[in-house]
């Protein structure tokens, strides 16, 4: 999971970085869709209808997160946004626009 905001800055540090070298991942959390379903089910009970834990370990796929931002994060990038800020964020303008 990774903020908008944070892939543009990402974008912009790399661009001004002095020495970028391949590819770089840009993912401020690793979270499976189990964690998201406790995560979301938590930090908003009662107000979406959010698939239990249950329903969502019969999705098929890879179960485990693999990618890491270390190679971005040991340049130096930092961060701006958690998985709190992207999902009330979201959240936020879903209702503005009406989807929720």
């Amino acid at each position: 999971m990774v903020h908008v905001d944070d892939v543009a800055g990402a974008h912009i540090f790399l661009l001004e970085h002095s020495n970028p070298k391949g590819r770089y991942n840009c993912s401020s959390d690793l979270i499976t869709i189990e964690g998201m379903s406790e995560f979301l089910s938590s930090k908003y009970p009662n107000q979406f209808p959010v698939p239990t834990v249950e329903c969502v370990k019969e999705i098929k796929g890879r179960k485990t997160p693999s990618p890491s931002s270390k190679k971005l994060l040991d340049a130096g990038f930092k961060f701006k946004y958690g998985i709190d800020e992207m999902f009330d964020e979201a959240i936020q303008c879903c209702k503005d626009k009406g989807y929720l």
